[in-house]
């Protein structure tokens, strides 16, 4: 019988119902998947979302220093642009501009800007102990998109770094740090983009002044932007592709076919598996997992000249434990059969025999010979006391029988006890 065959029966014996509760949720599966794929809409509505930027604002400052005095490094007249650091003694003076502008699709924007000097003094915590202020500049103007409203200064440095210490020596007292900038304030009150605007934007220039030098702290354009969120509704084609179009039918098919598969088998008894098969599964995999105790004999014995007495193992695990215990291998015979020998008593174990008369309708047919596959010799030694069926008057003559029987077993094992015994050691 083919094993595999009997193995798959096996579990589909007795997992039946699990199978079948699998085969229907196939069936559904594939059936829904089906009927969306051909029964669902043929357009559907499709949403995107966008964020545009309806308008953007800059402000930026620019600064320059002209040379007061020839050097040989620098020549009086000459313009230093935009430097991170001017030298005080030979540019004393710093000049610049401010510059807002926005872009946006369309646009009417009321805007009043104002430029000052800031000294002031801050703590640690940024709390400002005192201000001085100084108006440089204002301008006023209605922008469109694209307008510029500029507004421009000129600060002589070693002046404010004299109003700073005067400013000092008047309060009798260091506290705090001292901070220099320039700043823009810009109120906006209008419309861009057709979105409304009223705002107020402040925009620094920091200025350092220290060992003849002062640093312009720019940190380049201040931009500001306004988006909206905008969302598009589109009618586009549903489009089914082909895993969903045949892969659908095809499950439902192959559930279907399971099914019918399955309940024919236990209708008609193909899954059905005997004690003997189950007995014969066991044997199998007790054989793989005792390989390594078990060696296989090229001829098998043909008699076993010192065994009085003989047992049978209901297991092939049984037999490998009496093996392992008696300090034996277990000997497997060309026709399956598996021996051990231990002094004059010889252990067996027959497996289940499922091969005659029986058909596997889940596996290939296997033509069989009608044979129990053993040699005569063997078999009359390994199936130990027969029963004789005699049917003479008297008892005495069963006896006779057997004591014969008995006799002829032991002149039978005499030329083959030595490869047993080879075998063993």
């Amino acid at each position: 019988m083919e094993e595999r065959g009997l193995r798959v029966r096996a579990v589909l014996d007795r997992y039946f119902s699990i199978a079948v509760l699998a085969l229907a949720v196939l069936v559904v599966v594939g059936g829904g998947v089906a009927y969306a794929a051909h029964t669902g809409p043929d357009e559907r509505t499709e949403t995107t979302t966008e964020t545009v930027i309806l308008w953007n604002s800059t402000g930026q400052f620019s600064h320059e220093a002209t040379v007061v005095e020839d050097t040989r490094v620098f020549e009086a007249g000459e313009t230093l642009t935009n430097r991170s650091q001017y030298f005080q003694r030979i540019a004393p003076t710093l000049e610049g501009a401010f510059v807002y502008d926005y872009e946006a699709e369309s646009g009417s924007v009321a805007a009043n800007a104002s430029m000052a000097l800031v000294i002031r003094s801050v703590t640690e915590d940024g709390t400002e102990q005192w201000r001085v202020t100084e108006s440089l500049d204002r301008a006023d103007r209605t922008l469109g998109p694209g307008d510029p409203l500029r507004l421009t200064f000129e600060q002589n440095v070693t002046a404010v770094e004299a109003e700073l210490a005067e400013i000092r020596s008047e309060l009798g007292a260091t506290a705090g740090t001292a901070e220099t900038f320039f700043e823009v304030t810009v109120r906006l009150d209008g419309s861009r983009s057709g979105e409304p605007v009223e705002t107020t934007r402040s925009y620094r220039l920091p200025l350092t002044i220290e060992d003849g030098l002062y640093r312009v702290n720019d940190t380049g354009p201040v931009v500001h932007e306004g988006e909206r969120t905008v969302r598009d509704e589109r009618t586009v084609p549903v489009t089914v592709g082909p895993i969903r179009a045949y892969g659908g039918p095809l499950l439902a098919v192959l559930g279907l076919a399971g099914l019918a598969g399955l309940v024919a088998g236990r209708w008609r008894g193909w899954l059905e598996v005997s004690e003997q098969e189950r007995d014969y599964l066991s044997y199998r995999s007790e054989r793989r997992e005792f390989d390594e105790w078990i060696t296989e004999v090229r001829r098998p014995a043909d008699r076993i000249a010192d065994a009085d007495n003989q047992a049978e193992t209901t297991s092939l695990a049984g037999l490998v434990d009496l093996a392992i215990d008696t300090d034996r291998r277990v000997l497997e015979t060309p026709d399956e059969r598996y021996l051990v020998f231990e002094d004059d008593v010889v252990y067996r174990y027959e497996p289940p025999d499922v091969s005659v008369g029986d058909r596997d309708p889940l596996a290939t047919a296997v033509e069989t010979d009608g044979s129990s596959g053993l040699s005569d010799s063997i078999g009359s030694l390994l199936d130990g006391d027969r029963d004789v069926s005699e049917t003479d008057d008297g008892e005495s003559g069963t006896d006779e029988a057997d004591t014969q029987s008995d006799s002829d077993s032991v002149d039978r094992s005499e030329s083959v006890s030595d490869d047993a015994r080879d075998v063993e050691r």
